[in-house]
C-alpha cells in the first residue's frame, strides 16, 4: 500500500498538470475553426469543428464565421467605431471626396485555411486592416477616372465600377462580396458643392421653364383645334343648307308653285292691290 501512494501522487500531479495545460472550445454551426501549432510551419494548421481540445502553450484555435458579415466605415463616431473611419479619395481633377462605406461579405468556407495562412489573424482584425485596405484602394483608384463633380452626377457608374473590381479582388482573397455601397452623400469641398447645387438649380429651372412652354403650346393647340372644330361645323352646316336650297330650287316648278298657292288659298280674292294672275284665271275659269 505504501508503494502505491507515490504512484497515486505522481498520477494526480500528472493529471493536474495535464488539465492545467489543456483548454477546450466549441466550434458551432456557422463557423469554421482553425487549430494552429504556434511553433510549427504552414503545414501545422488544421480545420476543426465541434469540441476542440488543445494546449494553449503551443496551440491556438481561431473561429471564422461563414455567415454574412456587415461592416460600416463612417465618420459617425457613434456607429461602428469611436474614431473617424470615413474614406477619402482623390479625384481626376486633384480634389478630395469623402464618404462612408457599408460592406456585406462572407468568408468562403473552403478558403478559410488559405485566409489564415495569408493573414495569420482573426477575422475582425483582417476586416479592419486588410479588407479595409482593399476596399480603400478600389475606391481611390477608380476615383482617378472621375472629376469631383462627376462623383455626384455619375455616382451610380462610379459605384458599379468599384463593386465589379472589389468582387473580383475579394474573391481572390477568399471572400464573397454580397453588397457594397457608399452610405449617404459624397462629401466634396464647399466650393464644389455650391457650384454643383447652383448647376442643379439652373437645370431644374430650365426644365420648369420648358414644361411651362410646352403647356402654353399645348393650350394654344387646344384652342386652335377648338376653333378649327367650330369653323368646320359652320362650314358643314352652310354646305348642308346650300345643298338643301339647291335641291329645293330645282324642285320648285311653276306647276308646283301654283299647286302650293291653291293648297294655301282660302277662296277669297284680295280686296286691295292687284290680284295675282293665277287667281284671276281660276275665277274666270269658274265663271
Amino acid at each position: 500500500m505504501k508503494k502505491l501512494i507515490p504512484l497515486i501522487v505522481i498520477g494526480a500531479l500528472v493529471f493536474i498538470v495535464f488539465v492545467g495545460l489543456t483548454s477546450f472550445t466549441r466550434i458551432e454551426a456557422g463557423y469554421t475553426g482553425i487549430k494552429v501549432d504556434l511553433y510549427g510551419d504552414d503545414q501545422d494548421i488544421e480545420v476543426v469543428q465541434g469540441w476542440v481540445f488543445y494546449n494553449p502553450l503551443n496551440s491556438r484555435v481561431y473561429r471564422f464565421p461563414t455567415f454574412v458579415q456587415h461592416k460600416v466605415w463612417t465618420a459617425n463616431l457613434n456607429e461602428d467605431s469611436r474614431r473617424n473611419e470615413e474614406f477619402t479619395v482623390t479625384t481626376k481633377d486633384g480634389l478630395s471626396a469623402r464618404f462612408d462605406i457599408g460592406l456585406d461579405y462572407r468568408v468562403i468556407p473552403s478558403k478559410v485555411m488559405d485566409i489564415f495562412r495569408t493573414y495569420r489573424k482573426p477575422l475582425n482584425e483582417i476586416t479592419n486592416e486588410f479588407i479595409r485596405t482593399t476596399v480603400r484602394n478600389a475606391y481611390n483608384g477608380t476615383a482617378s477616372n472621375y472629376a469631383a463633380e462627376e462623383m455626384v452626377s455619375k455616382r451610380a457608374n462610379y459605384e458599379a465600377e468599384v463593386k465589379k473590381k472589389l468582387i473580383k479582388d475579394m474573391e481572390q482573397q477568399g471572400f464573397e462580396v454580397t453588397q457594397i455601397a457608399i452610405v449617404g452623400k459624397v462629401r466634396l469641398p464647399a466650393t464644389i458643392e455650391t457650384a454643383i447645387n447652383a448647376k442643379i438649380q439652373a437645370v431644374q429651372e430650365a426644365m420648369r421653364a420648358q414644361n411651362e412652354k410646352q403647356k402654353v403650346i399645348a393650350d394654344a393647340d387646344k384652342e386652335i383645334e377648338k376653333a378649327r372644330g367650330v369653323a368646320q361645323a359652320i362650314t358643314i352646316r352652310a354646305e348642308a343648307q346650300s345643298k338643301a336650297n339647291d335641291i329645293l330650287n330645282r324642285s320648285l316648278t311653276p306647276l308646283l308653285i301654283q299647286r302650293i298657292y291653291i293648297d294655301k288659298w282660302d277662296g277669297k280674292l284680295p280686296t286691295y292691290g292687284q290680284v295675282p294672275q293665277l287667281f284671276n284665271s281660276i275665277t274666270k275659269g269658274g265663271k
